[in-house]
């Protein structure tokens, strides 16, 4: 292999791919609707969106998309389907064989050159495409569905990694139901598609009029289901043998009869997914299950989730409908209008009606985006706390949740470092609690694969997720949610996820709450809470000075709110530290009040590159601080991060919109420079939880500098440290 055909980026490269791109960029650059294709060698999806595009163009649709639709087979067939002989010789249709053959380098097919003209080689390669995917007509012409087969990255040869047998049932589905799925991949991979080419083929063995097939299941699906036992023979056996297969349970050959190999198939199967009775026969219940990520929304549940409240009405509702365990979660969202969180006095009051809680930890997860090492570290540690807080007993799993639909490069890129970094974390605080996934089926496998996650809980009723489509259930789901539902009336009224549970996971019937006798600092005793928020705003008020109070962007409850929302990340970096919460706690409320106007037209001045930098975000720290006090911290192990320089335009950059969007990381940063300024800058003893009132003046003082001013910043908000310290000491 010679260096010529090496990417920059290490893959190999394609030479004819290259050519392929390279002339389709160079034929219908400029066009209206078209898009470039990557000039790389390689091929993927972008590189057959264009020839897509290209081949509309050349079809006379106004407006190219990358899908080859309805409207582009209706506008090919209206062209001419291409066989050997029937091509028009004409420039659009040399370029319509251009765009096949440069379909079918990029999918691995030679049609013995890049030329345009329609002849045996090219039909040779139409002929084994057909022939790979299994389908019935092998005759070399380019139906649309075979144009459209070749415009996609779906496989039709077995690859790495991939099933025999499961090739073997995707080619069967579409030798017998192509014209309704369309042509499937045929790799040895369940994917959506094989899913769908297998609900289009139930429909169509149900009878369902081809233009009224969708490949999900609906409602006439559902109910058009045959039920299927011992000595049944058929079609519906033989669909019914592949999806037990899909989902791990081997009925032995995929001949269409309903022996005892199908029969103890069923039984495992019925018992993996908690149906009952484990009969063997395979009724409605059974086929859904296989089938669909919901199976059956009508199936009596035993656990759920909610966001509401467990009031003693509601707890007797839930008892009533047959509930066990129920799902709360630890936190509420970032900026979210719910209060769904676990309240004073809820927990006891579900043992009290011989109910169970699994604790479930969500902030966001709504996109990609929210997803890295660093947002996963920091999520772990206010789960801990927060569940420490309410007492959670040792080997709790906490559910942490994946509520998107998430494509492989999201899991690979985003959701598995996201994981690991909770993992670790754990591990790290004493793997008290255990780690679980809530999510698609497939962010659960996947998770749970890589070691991350030790239980599943699937969120099935997200039907259309691409994660659920073409994925079993995993071997450690836990939990499966099927329907949203509304139960009780009156007071007892509640809107929950019924959930299937496996038992798995029993719940906990019992909370213990920590005492630290370590002399560090533990998360607050929620009842303190009301009272935080009573004290200290008043405080706070007082310190502002009526220009400081006038031009405020936020209101000192709000602070202290910020305060108490973080109040697990602030215990974790104060017992790492070594150093009291009210330190961070004192800093975080004032500077957060005091945030102005003008602070904001600074920050404004650095995004527009007038200015490097300005203080910036709940601590107002400016980035050259946040640099000298992190690298410290590096130095001293306390923190694994990258040692940047203070003097660099860029390092300087990425450090202050890290402080300005980044709300956590402000709060982290904080607790790193209070120390250096501590220990460094004013010489005190590296363990700052003894420290003298003058110590904790000067601490807070250099904080905010070195002049006079700085010494008046400590003593005033001194008062501010007494009253965080005061529920501090308590709580500890």
């Amino acid at each position: 292999m010679g260096l010529k055909n090496i990417t920059k980026e290490g893959f190999k490269m394609d030479p004819m791919v290259l050519i392929v791109q390279q002339w389709v960029n160079n034929t219908y650059s400029g066009q209206n609707g078209f898009i470039l294709a990557p000039e790389n060698g390689k091929t993927g999806w972008s590189t057959m969106y264009s020839l897509t595009r290209a081949l509309q163009i050349e079809l006379g649709i106004a407006t190219p998309a990358n899908n080859f639709g309805e409207g582009t087979s209706s506008a090919y067939k209206a062209w001419g389907e291409m066989e050997m002989g029937s091509v028009p010789l004409n420039h659009q249709g040399q370029n319509i064989v251009k765009i096949l053959q440069g379909a079918m380098y990029c999918k691995g097919y030679d049609p013995t050159g890049f030329t345009g003209t329609f002849g045996e080689g090219t039909k040779s390669a139409v002929t084994k495409l057909q022939t790979d995917a299994g389908l019935p007509i092998q005759d070399g012409k380019v139906y649309d569905y075979v144009f459209k087969a070749f415009l996609v990255m779906d496989a039709y040869v077995l690859t790495l990694g991939g099933d025999p047998r499961i090739r073997e049932i995707q080619r069967n589905l579409n030798y017998n139901y192509f014209m309704t799925s369309g042509v499937q991949p045929a790799d040895g991979h369940y994917q959506r598609g094989t899913n769908k080419a297998l609900i289009y083929g139930i429909q169509t063995e149900e009878g369902i009029a081809p233009d009224l097939q969708t490949g999900s299941v609906g409602p006439t699906t559902r109910e058009r289901l045959p039920t299927l036992m011992l000595g049944n023979r058929g079609d519906f056996v033989k669909l019914f043998q592949y999806a037990l297969y899909f989902n791990r349970y081997d009925p032995g050959v995929f001949d269409g009869i309903y022996g005892n190999g199908v029969k103890n198939a069923v039984m495992g199967f019925q018992e993996f997914v908690a149906l009952s009775p484990v009969d063997g026969i395979a009724g409605k219940q059974t086929w859904l299950s296989a089938i669909t990520s919901t199976g059956d929304t009508s199936r009596r549940g035993t656990a759920c989730d909610s966001v509401t409240m467990i009031t003693p009405e509601r707890a007797t509702t839930l008892k009533a409908e047959g509930y066990e365990i129920i799902g709360r979660y630890l936190t509420n969202a970032r900026n979210g209008v719910l209060n769904k969180k676990i309240q004073i006095g809820e927990l006891q009051t579900i043992f009290d009606a011989n109910l169970r809680v699994f604790p479930i930890f969500q902030t966001y997860g709504g996109d990609a985006s929210y997803f890295n090492f660093g947002q996963g570290g920091r999520d772990a540690i206010e789960a801990y706390y927060a569940a420490e807080s309410h007492g959670f007993k040792d080997r709790t799993t906490i559910y942490f949740a994946v509520d998107f639909d998430a494509y492989d490069n999201d899991v690979d890129n985003n959701i598995l470092p996201h994981f690991r970094a909770i993992e670790s974390e754990f591990y790290a605080l004493g793997g008290k609690y255990k780690v679980g996934v809530y999510g698609p089926r497939n962010i659960c496998i996947r998770v749970s694969q890589a070691g991350y996650a030790t239980k599943s809980f699937v969120s099935g009723m997200s039907t259309g997720f691409s994660g659920n489509l073409g994925y079993p259930l995993p071997q450690n789901w836990a939990f499966d949610q099927i329907a949203t539902i509304t139960v009780g009336s009156g007071r007892g009224l509640i809107t929950i996820d019924k959930n299937i549970a496996s038992g798995l996971d029993a719940g906990q019937s019992s909370v213990e709450p920590i005492n630290h006798k370590d002399g560090l600092d533990s998360t607050l005793i929620l009842t303190y809470l009301p009272m935080i928020r009573e004290e200290v705003p008043p405080i706070i008020k007082d310190i502002l000075n009526f220009l400081q109070e006038f031009s405020s962007i936020r209101e000192p409850i709000d602070s202290v709110n910020i305060v108490l929302d973080y109040d697990g990340l602030i215990t974790r970096m104060a017992r790492k530290l070594q150093m009291r919460k009210s330190f961070i706690q004192t800093v975080i409320s004032w500077e957060a009040s005091a945030e102005n106007t003008l602070d904001a037209i600074q920050d404004q001045r650095v995004k527009n590159g007038d200015i490097d930098d300005s203080s910036t975000g709940v601590g107002q720290i400016f980035a050259w601080v946040a640099i000298n006090a992190r690298n410290w911290a590096i130095n001293q192990n306390y923190l694994d991060d990258t040692i940047r320089d203070a003097n660099n335009k860029d390092d300087i950059n990425e450090i202050w919109h890290k402080l300005h969007v980044d709300r956590a990381f402000n709060i982290e940063t904080c607790a790193y420079v209070l120390k250096w300024g501590a220990v460094v800058e004013k010489g005190y003893p590296s363990n700052m939880l003894n420290y003298t009132e003058s110590q904790v003046k000067g601490t807070i003082a250099r904080y905010n500098g070195t002049n006079e001013s700085a010494t008046k910043y400590g003593e005033r908000n001194y008062t501010i440290y007494q009253a965080f310290e005061n529920y501090n000491q308590l709580s500890r």
